[in-house]
């Protein structure tokens, strides 16, 4: 194998001879993985989706670049109903494994139906209305947006779930627990509509236990009736009583007292027994508590450090990967990218790198933005217009142009009629750039508004 961090070809060794990667706990975490994965797996054999979740999941953030794991955890998503989580999983599934991954066919499937992937789209829109509508105090709204968000995605499980509790707010328990039986034939370890079937069928059910409870007392006191009349229970209960006073004083006491002295004498031996070997057990599961404790932080620090590597390996590609955008003029493309790398996880080595390439692309990709921005508003597009002139002030701060970008981005909020952001891009001009054209106008502007 290669060592994941260097890349170096690894043999038999229990760390990187390179640069000293811990290998047998690299293979650890992979095996954690891979048996959450198979849990995982089973789990959604079982059709217990939400477990089958917090498996997979787990599974990934031990080893992101479980493909599998991911591609699976993006297959019980889209069982859900979630189809955008779904999409989100077998994306990143694309990026660790770009050939023969089946993620690209699952996300080529959705893309070749885009009526379908619309469906979807409305489905998640009309359940965020019913919620704004349960907001409102509008179940009735809320159930109808709710019913259209299932005929488009049929299995949406959230929506089930939120359509039950709008008819348990409504007072239909019945038709509430119909809605959670139907997310429990989808997940049948949803918690949420577990939670909500235990809740109903306890609520529906209590006059029949109360009718049982009312004829087993109309029994007991006919059945007593029918032998004892009141006077006669009184008379039984006092001889009674006598009788067995008088017996138990002459022959029973003395011997049970004998009995139970023995017995007091047994257990008090047998309670140090117990709390001997309590102490024991204890003592014994401290130490192990202790010890899996000590073993879960070394793994979770041993972990953090593999995670920092992996961004370290990651925030270097995607240098590589600006720089040949850049050399094939994909200048705005390459200053996006570059805009994403977190400058705390580049390793040492690539800084300088990183540095040089960010000061030619962000310059050419101000000047790109700029001019794109200028030809945007010449043409009256001024939404395209303000994102290129925001992207321009963004990379640079400091070209001809920069109080420029500001004064037009101050015209567009102008023309929009969001007055107090364009007094505030005009300010930021005057404010930054003294002296200059943009400066200068911005300045009559700002008059002519006061």
């Amino acid at each position: 194998m290669n060592c994941p961090a260097c890349k170096n070809e690894i043999k038999q060794a229990h760390r990187c001879p390179i640069c000293d990667f811990d290998i047998d706990l690299y293979r650890k975490i992979k095996s954690i993985s891979i048996g959450l994965y198979n849990k995982g797996l089973e789990q959604a054999h079982n059709r217990e989706l939400t477990d089958a979740i917090d498996s997979l999941t787990k599974a990934v953030e031990f080893d992101k670049s479980n493909v599998d794991a991911r591609n699976l955890l993006g297959l019980v998503y889209f069982e859900m109903g979630q189809v955008g989580q779904a999409l989100t999983e077998w994306v990143i599934s694309t990026h660790f494994k770009k050939e023969d991954n089946i993620a690209n066919d699952y996300i080529n499937q959705i893309q070749a139906n885009p009526r379908k992937l619309e469906m979807y789209n409305d489905s998640i829109r009309m359940y965020n209305q019913a919620i704004e509508y349960i907001r409102q105090r509008s179940e009735d709204l809320a159930i109808i947006q709710l019913k259209k968000a299932i005929q488009q995605s049929p299995n949406f499980v959230e929506a089930y779930c939120l359509l039950a509790l709008c008819y348990i707010a409504q007072k239909d328990k019945s038709k509430a627990l119909s809605y959670i039986e139907k997310v429990l034939e989808i997940d049948i370890s949803n918690p949420k509509a577990i939670r909500y079937q235990k809740e109903l069928k306890s609520t529906l059910r209590p006059q029949a236990t109360e009718r049982a409870r009312t004829v087993g007392k109309h029994e007991q006191k006919r059945t007593a009736n029918t032998y004892f009349s009141p006077l006669g229970q009184i008379v039984g209960f006092i001889v009674g009583a006598i009788c067995t006073a008088a017996l138990l004083f002459i022959l029973v006491i003395p011997d049970k007292t004998n009995h139970l002295n023995k017995q007091i004498a047994d257990l008090n031996t047998e309670n140090q027994r117990l709390e001997g070997e309590l102490a024991k057990v204890t003592r014994e599961s401290q130490e192990t508590i202790t010890s899996l404790e000590e073993e879960i932080a070394k793994m979770a620090e041993t972990n953090e450090e593999l995670q920092q590597k992996q961004n370290a390996i990651e925030e270097a590609q995607k240098i590589t990967q600006a720089e040949n955008l850049y050399k094939n003029n994909n200048v705005a493309e390459a200053a996006s990218l570059l805009m994403s790398i977190d400058a705390d996880n580049i390793p040492e080595a690539s800084k300088t790198a990183y540095n040089t390439l960010a000061d030619k692309v962000f310059k050419d990709a101000g000047r790109y933005h700029y001019n794109t921005g200028l030809n945007n508003y010449s043409k009256g597009d001024y939404t395209n217009a303000k994102l290129n002139f925001e992207k321009s002030f963004l990379y640079v701060k400091d070209q001809y142009y920069s109080d420029n970008a500001l004064y037009y981005l101050g015209r567009i909020y102008e023309t929009e009629k969001n007055i107090e952001k364009a007094k505030e891009f005009y300010q930021q001009a005057i404010d930054q750039y003294k002296g200059t054209d943009g400066a200068a106008n911005s300045k009559k502007r700002l008059n002519s508004l006061q």
